[in-house]
């Protein structure tokens, strides 16, 4: 059975979290995802909403460091494209991962202090990650939105379980230990029960790791979007 190469999914990172009012994104030289899910979505779908989900992926993918990916390569290969139904357009993708994300980088947190993730706190599910004023890069688990303000997209819903429904998009990811997100396609994907699609990715972490001085901590830190493009043909 081929296997449709779900680099596509990383396209997920697609998120724009940094609406804090002191904030900023630096690179980001680590960025390790876990996929749970990933779902093809009918024509009619939104970046709010998966209409008639097809479940071509469900499983641990194991940690992915796409940071350390070569742009437009492959980082992971997961899903089957023929549970997709032939003949249907899918014109989104809805994606299961891990809230909590490993990264490493340095940044700027409100225009004055240079931040690093090294010797840092780890974030957890209802609490942000802590950088450190003036420290390097080091390995530092982050949780992929900001805890206590909304994401800022409605292509973000957070959730407690791997198969929960679709929650309310755009709301507080405390406590949350997934997230779904929802993307489109560049172009609409029909499956013909024959030919297996190829992937195009290219992506970049330049952007990826946010640092913000939000309620008086210098460096907060959280996962923010890589530069992802994604076409299925």
């Amino acid at each position: 059975m081929k296997l449709l190469k779900i680099i596509t999914i990383l396209a997920l990172l697609l998120i724009n979290y940094n609406n804090l009012a002191f904030s900023a994104s630096g690179n980001a030289s680590v960025y390790k995802i876990t996929i749970q899910q990933i779902a093809f979505c009918e024509t009619g779908s939104s970046i709010s909403n998966c209409l008639n989900p097809v479940v071509v992926y469900e499983s641990d993918s194991g940690v992915i460091d796409i940071a350390s990916t070569t742009a437009g390569a492959s980082a992971a290969t997961l899903g089957t494209a023929t549970k997709a139904t032939i003949g249907t357009s899918y014109t989104h993708l809805q994606i299961v991962m891990n809230r909590l994300i490993t990264i490493s980088g340095t940044g700027i947190s409100d225009g004055t202090n240079t931040c690093g993730t090294a010797g840092g706190t780890a974030g957890a599910i209802d609490s942000n990650a802590q950088g450190v004023v003036d420290a390097g890069a080091g390995e530092l688990v982050v949780g992929s939105a900001f805890v206590g303000a909304a994401p800022g997209t409605n292509a973000y819903s957070g959730h407690t379980a791997i198969t929960e429904v679709t929650q309310t998009p755009n709301q507080d990811p405390d406590g949350d230990t997934y997230f779904q997100w929802r993307l489109a396609l560049s172009s609409p994907f029909v499956y013909d029960g024959i030919q297996n699609p190829s992937v195009t990715v290219a992506f970049g972490t330049d952007t990826a790791l946010t640092f913000t001085d939000d309620a008086g901590n210098d460096c907060d830190a959280y996962a923010s979007a890589p530069d992802v493009t994604v076409t299925i043909k």
